[in-house]
């Protein structure tokens, strides 16, 4: 192996080993306050002391990686739309689709039907 070849090696590994993460802010916007637009995040970042003009709300709402911001601004975020860390920032494996979350046991099904047979009777 010639010396350039050695050395792009090493360059590409940190690489390789730095996690991949997505930002989930505009889907918990959606889900957790029924947001779609970022008008309605910029008073509350304003409340946590955080004063953001339009365009920098927007960038950080459209980012599809996690943007490099204070933890501060972090715990903020997680306040106001009621989510955990792990929500906001979900880690990809590296073909890129996110990893199956481990928490817990499984759920399981019961081995009988789920419903009962006159569920969708229309006269009971």
């Amino acid at each position: 192996m010639s010396g350039g070849q050695a050395e792009n090696r090493r360059q590409s590994e940190p690489e390789a080993l730095q996690p991949r993460c997505a930002w989930r802010l505009r889907e918990l916007m959606a889900v957790r306050r029924n947001w779609f637009n970022t008008t309605k995040l910029a008073p509350e970042l304003h409340n946590y002391g955080f004063d953001f003009d339009r365009s920098t709300v927007y960038r950080l709402v459209s980012a599809e990686q996690p943007p490099k911001i204070p933890l501060e601004l972090v715990v903020a975020l997680c306040k106001i739309l009621d989510c955990r860390f792990e929500d906001l920032v979900v880690a990809l494996d590296p073909e890129g689709t996110e990893r199956p979350r481990t928490r817990g046991a499984a759920p399981t099904m019961p081995e009988g039907p789920v419903l009962s047979s006159d569920f969708f009777d229309a006269e009971s």
